[in-house]
């Protein structure tokens, strides 16, 4: 057997997904962006899997923790009690209420919209609280890198977070894909001239990760719309 086939046949075997590899460039990142005592933020926290490895890279951090889902907030609070700020609300560009689709048999996929699912799914509408990022962090003395992953409401995310940006010039890590943003009436260029009126450019992880130079605002509307990457990463221009 050729090495080539056998690499296919673990291929088959163990499928390395986009989320498994977007999860592993993130970390990748996270150990690159973040100092032992940077402060962290999860939105769309839910059963904190990317809070934990950023418990690792900054021990002495202070860390902010968002999930709007009663159930899984309640899980959060206990895991990380007296370690991290965790709040049960959804952050988008106003603060008040909001109703929300807790998708019960896949809950990663829940929104304030509904987006379109790869399958049925059942849906649950609740209420639930909505807050800014400019609210919730703009007292705080530091902010390096900020996870959005909210199911198509990234924008509303990034335009409550004018002043934590002008301020603190955090990295975003940011889930941007066809399928969830459209259903928000968003698109790619709102995204780009939000962060380039920052004076941000935008990469993809990997090519963050490579050095590799940032994405016109045509090379992210195609990636976009042929569903080619869906996680970016947002920083300052220095």
């Amino acid at each position: 057997m050729t090495i080539h086939s056998l690499k296919n046949i673990i291929k088959k075997i163990f499928p390395v997904t986009h989320n498994i590899r977007y999860d592993n460039q993130t970390f990748q990142i996270m150990k690159i962006v973040l100092e032992a005592d940077s402060t962290f933020v999860d939105v769309g926290c839910h059963k904190g899997e990317v809070l934990d490895h950023a418990l690792k890279c900054s021990p002495n951090g202070q860390h902010f923790a968002f999930e709007p889902i009663p159930d899984l907030f309640s899980e959060l609070e206990l895991k990380y009690k007296n370690i991290c700020k965790v709040k049960n609300c959804a952050i988008s560009d106003s603060c008040g209420e909001s109703e929300f689709h807790h998708v019960v048999s896949n809950p990663a996929y829940s929104g304030i919209k509904k987006r379109s699912y790869p399958k049925y799914e059942k849906i649950d509408k609740i209420k639930i609280k909505t807050s800014t990022l400019d609210k919730e962090l703009i007292n705080e003395s530091r902010v390096d890198l900020i996870k959005i992953d909210v199911e198509g409401g990234e924008y509303g995310v990034l335009k409550g977070a004018k002043e934590v940006i002008d301020k603190f010039h955090p990295v975003f890590i940011f889930e941007h894909g066809l399928g969830a943003s459209n259903f928000y009436n968003t698109n790619p260029d709102d995204v780009y001239d939000l962060f380039d009126l920052s004076e941000y450019n935008i990469f993809t992880l990997k090519g963050f990760i490579k050095q590799s130079p940032p994405l016109s605002k045509q090379k992210l509307n195609d990636l976009y719309n042929r569903n080619k990457e869906y996680y970016f990463l947002a920083m300052f221009r220095v």
